[in-house]
């Protein structure tokens, strides 16, 4: 029996649509379009004022974080290994070069080098291994002092990674989760300062629904970060510099 790879994970041909049809209502998607989308925009924009620089979204999927970077950066690329998703993130960023590669075995000299690089929803979800070889492709492929925006999705220390770690009926790879220290320790290996850290999705959710619905959830979500409470939640935004 193969052990499970993080690679082979969306590369069935309906993986776009379902991968987009899973986040509709659920908490991810309101803390992505009130805090995270507005949090990572003001980011990449203050790198890039008037738009120039090479921006790569890594792990891009149906293109979420990329149409964040497209309005941002003229040129824009996205890379993912699954073609339906690409399909889809075609459609939602049509200015956006799109490649289909595993960076990880496929030829990528004539990428050259990127300014500002994303990467969303992969550090968790990868293996180990995975995650560091990525990390150090990266690396190699930005240019000195450039900006790299990653994400962490399953806090082990937010309510989400607590009751995840007891839920020990989960297939190890649903467990798959990471601490702030792991993730810095991920980044300098590979050669990366880290700057800043910030936390989203303090709030519990009830089967990845909103537990106070959408307006309510909201704004207690923007207390709790007031509260200083950003520390505990289970979306961990780091920002690093390429050294």
């Amino acid at each position: 029996m193969t052990s499970f790879s993080y690679r082979n994970r969306f590369r069935h041909k309906n993986a776009g649509k379902e991968y987009d049809g899973f986040f509709v209502n659920r908490v991810d998607s309101l803390i992505w379009s009130d805090f995270v989308k507005p949090f990572v925009f003001n980011i990449l924009r203050q790198e890039a004022p008037e738009g120039s620089g090479k921006y790569l979204d890594f792990a891009c999927g149906t293109g979420r974080i990329l149409s964040v970077g497209g309005q941002v950066f003229n040129d824009a690329t996205g890379i993912d290994i699954s073609e339906s998703m690409l399909e889809i993130a075609k459609k939602r960023v049509p200015s956006a070069k799109l490649l289909c590669l595993d960076v990880t075995r496929d030829d990528t000299e004539f990428i050259g080098l990127f300014d500002c690089v994303s990467s969303f929803r992969f550090l968790r979800n990868a293996e180990p291994a995975l995650r560091q070889e990525v990390l150090e492709w990266i690396s190699a492929h930005m240019s000195p002092g450039g900006l790299l925006v990653v994400n962490n999705h399953g806090y082990v220390f937010s309510w989400l990674g607590l009751t995840t770690k007891l839920a020990f009926w989960l297939p190890p790879a649903s467990r798959n989760l990471l601490t702030n220290k792991q993730t810095f320790s991920m980044l300098e290996k590979a050669g990366f300062s880290v700057q800043s850290c910030e936390g989203f999705q303090i709030l519990p959710g009830i089967f990845g629904r909103p537990v106070f619905g959408r307006w309510l959830q909201v704004r207690l979500e923007r207390l709790c970060r007031k509260l200083g409470m950003g520390r505990f939640g289970a979306e961990q935004v780091v920002i690093a510099r390429k050294l």
